[in-house]
């Protein structure tokens, strides 16, 4: 009987510390996650919030190219974003040029927009859940035409130049 019991407080240990690694892992990440978003977003003057979490994007547009929201639980369908020169930002943190504050599916620093030779493109910034262009992951920096779709977290954006 003794033989058994040994192998058995074995297996026992090892699924334990298994467990144990598991849930570490786990809340490594979600606190990793949480330190990348403030909790106090400070006001920004010139910079309009829309009521919902997300604020217009910073400098000027760029032959009138947007991202209008199609889908989202926390933006208004028809929601317009100019995008500007330079690199634009999307994600929950302050710091993004266009803020999803409240998208649970939305990393801090999620995606980036950025122009190069006339095409615009957008690359994932290491996010959890991916950024997609017209249903499909992307990888590495894709490039957008005329009425693609791009989702970030939970909402959905429509590509108009």
């Amino acid at each position: 009987m003794l033989e058994l019991q040994v192998p058995l407080l074995a297996a026992k240990a090892l699924l334990l510390l298994l467990l144990f690694a598991f849930i570490y892992a786990v809340m490594r990440r979600g606190i990793g996650d949480l330190r990348r978003v403030p909790d106090d977003e400070p006001f920004e003057p010139g910079r309009a919030q829309d009521g919902r979490g997300a604020y217009a994007p910073r400098g000027p547009a760029r032959n009138g190219s947007e991202l209008v929201v199609e889908d989202s639980e926390i933006l208004a369908p028809q929601t317009r974003f100019s995008i500007h020169d330079g690199a634009t930002s999307i994600g929950r943190s302050s710091a993004a040029d266009i803020v999803l504050k409240s998208d649970d599916y939305a990393s801090g620093r999620h995606a980036q927009l950025t122009r190069h030779g006339g095409l615009l493109y957008v690359e994932d910034l290491g996010s959890t859940n991916g950024t997609f262009v017209n249903g499909r992951k992307t990888v590495g920096a894709t490039p957008l035409r005329h009425g693609d779709t791009v989702r970030v977290g939970s909402t959905t954006f429509r590509y108009e130049e």
